[in-house]
């Protein structure tokens, strides 16, 4: 009887580990450690090249570069996020970790999903929080900044926020939209 080793389903459990830790560590310091997403970059990297030197299909497609390809489409689905100040660079970073993982058109069902878990969590957290006015009082002066800077193409520099409204751990929704993602990716992606 032969018993064959499953490396993308290793690797699955893996990215669910590191998840979980940027999760964990998210909802208690309210970051997420370089040290954590480096170390799923490597990962992703070494499942990757181990599934193809042993002939099987590796997590993020076959190509040997196609790690490289899936974070760097995963950082680009947060970025302009992190642009408007609407996520943190750990977020971006912890994204462009998952696309290492599975791939470009896995990291884009992730990264579509992880936007719906985003605004449900969003909605949650202004919900328990009691802070829907300020929150979007908050959404109004981005948009109205974004706005000003789009039009006058040097951009007037609006006074800071004085009130956050509520931090949003989104490593939250990324873990979310990730297992939905891998659970049951969109078909236009595939």
């Amino acid at each position: 009887m032969s018993t064959t080793v499953h490396l993308a389903g290793i690797a699955q459990v893996n990215l669910g580990v590191l998840l979980a830790a940027a999760v964990a560590t998210d909802l208690k310091a309210g970051k997420i450690p370089n040290r954590l997403v480096l170390w799923g970059l490597a990962l992703a990297v070494a499942w990757h090249a181990i599934a193809l030197t042993s002939g099987q299909a590796p997590l993020a497609g076959s190509g040997p570069g196609a790690w490289l390809t899936g974070a760097l489409a995963g950082a680009a689905t947060l970025l302009p996020l992190y642009l408007m100040r609407a996520c943190g660079a750990g977020d971006v970073k912890l994204m462009a970790m998952v696309g290492a993982f599975v791939g470009v058109p896995m990291a884009l069902s992730a990264a579509l999903y992880t936007l719906l878990a985003g605004g449900v969590l969003s909605i949650a957290v202004m919900a328990l929080r009691g802070v829907t006015g300020q929150t979007l009082s908050n959404i109004r002066f981005l948009l109205t900044d974004w706005g000003l800077r789009a039009t006058t193409g040097q951009g007037l520099r609006l006074a800071p926020l004085s009130t956050t409204a509520a931090r949003l751990p989104y490593a939250v929704a990324i873990a979310a939209g990730t297992f939905i993602a891998l659970w049951r990716p969109l078909p236009l992606l595939e």
